[in-house]
């Protein structure tokens, strides 16, 4: 069975305890809590964004030799399974080691099961079906095991949320202080007073107190006075306020490296620099390792099961090139290439999805091309001109200095 009842500091390094044992640790407690801390909304929040910023980036499959792009290769993995397998990694990352046993292969259709993490000890590479029973288990790092298992994270067992299950404590239980706070002095405290000792009169005094607290409105017997109490604690809100924003903000700058991501308050110029943080930076990291993963493990599974799309020289990469640059902007450099440089038509037909038939035959338009006789004769005739009007002449610009009269 799983703990579900209220956690605390104690319980979490119980659980480190636990997994730091010689003879028998156990990782049972450490998933059981991870898995119960898992549903607070700002943590939902930015594992969202961060795995949408890492698996919104294409794929492919390219001969490392000869450079060449194996379309054959790349649709295989462009499934549903295959994305599920991505996302398994990102929670490996995130929530601690993920053993994936893969149950079938049917050609593009392929499927897979995640065994349960609290059945595991990683520090081991065991798995325990009855954790009751330490002398039952399956070494799943048996060369066996080799074409149906695969390990994820195991460098990080933990994974990332370790870092931060203080905090994703302290935020539940004072929200939950903060509740209870609004039950006792969200509305003001109602007393009532009466000169009668009646047993009757004082029930009757009772019930109506309880109505008034839901209607407003309530009669009370002659002689009854009654008092509303308002709380006077005003730093009540910025108590816990505070207390549950600072914890947010560590959730979120672990998680997606910023607080401004997805928050109201934040302005457009920080909210921006933290984006590309996200973008260029944290999922481009989570990116390379999972193109580790699938180039050492799943790629070499994919063969042992006879995939032969895939040869020893295929690698997994991922295409950055639209996320890294503006199409337009790229599109803008190409063209200062093409004028000093011939660029291959099939390369800009395919980057640009661009259908190019051939060249544009380029023709003269309204251009005048006079004759060379015709040009002779417009020649000679302009010094035959020269030659009957020597006024014209003679009003030509000359070279020569002009000097003053001597009128001496």
């Amino acid at each position: 069975y799983k703990d579900r009842s209220r956690k605390d500091i104690q319980t979490w390094r119980l659980a480190l305890m636990a997994i730091d044992h010689i003879e028998t640790p156990r990782y049972n407690r450490y998933f059981d809590l991870v898995d119960d801390l898992r549903t607070d909304g700002t943590f939902i929040k930015n594992v969202i964004l961060r795995k949408t910023a890492t698996l919104s980036v294409g794929f492919q499959i390219r001969n490392k030799k000869t450079g060449e792009i194996n379309e054959e290769a790349t649709e295989l993995l462009n499934q549903k399974w295959f994305y599920r397998y991505l996302n398994l990694q990102l929670d490996a990352i995130i929530y601690g080691v993920r053993l994936v046993e893969f149950l079938a292969f049917d050609g593009k259709k392929i499927k897979m099961s995640v065994l349960p993490s609290r059945n595991m000890v990683p520090s081991q590479k065991r798995i325990y079906p009855d954790l009751s029973k330490d002398k039952i288990f399956i070494q799943y790092d048996d060369p066996k095991h080799k074409p149906w298992i695969i390990e994820l994270n195991d460098d990080e067992p933990l994974g990332l949320i370790n870092n931060i299950i203080p905090n994703l404590i302290w935020k539940r239980n004072v929200a939950q202080s903060w509740a209870e706070f609004c039950e006792k002095f969200g509305m003001p405290m109602i007393s009532a007073t009466t000169n009668n000792n009646n047993t009757d009169h004082i029930n009757n005094v009772e019930k109506q107190l309880l109505a008034l607290a839901e209607a407003s409105v309530g009669v009370f017997p002659e002689g009854t006075t009654v008092k509303f109490d308002e709380a006077n604690r005003t730093d009540a809100y910025m108590v816990y306020s505070k207390f549950i924003e600072q914890n947010s903000n560590e959730i979120s700058g672990v998680l997606v490296g910023a607080s401004t991501l997805g928050s109201n308050d934040a302005n457009r110029s920080n909210t921006e620099v933290h984006e590309r943080s996200l973008d260029y930076k944290i999922s481009q990291s989570d990116r390379r390792d999972i193109g580790f993963d699938v180039n050492d493990d799943l790629l070499s599974l994919l063969r042992i099961q006879g995939y032969t799309e895939f040869s020893e020289d295929d690698v997994y990469e991922w295409v950055e090139s639209k996320e890294e640059i503006d199409l337009t902007k790229f599109w803008e450099i190409v063209k200062g290439i093409m004028e000093e440089f011939e660029v291959d038509e099939e390369w800009v037909s395919k980057t640009f999805n661009v259908p190019i038939t051939g060249r544009k035959q380029t023709s003269v338009i309204n251009q005048n091309v006079v004759p060379v006789a015709l040009m002779q004769a417009i020649q000679n005739l302009i010094k035959n001109e020269s030659i009957q009007n020597p006024e014209q002449k003679d009003n030509a610009p000359s070279d020569k200095k002009w000097s003053a009269p001597d009128y001496k």
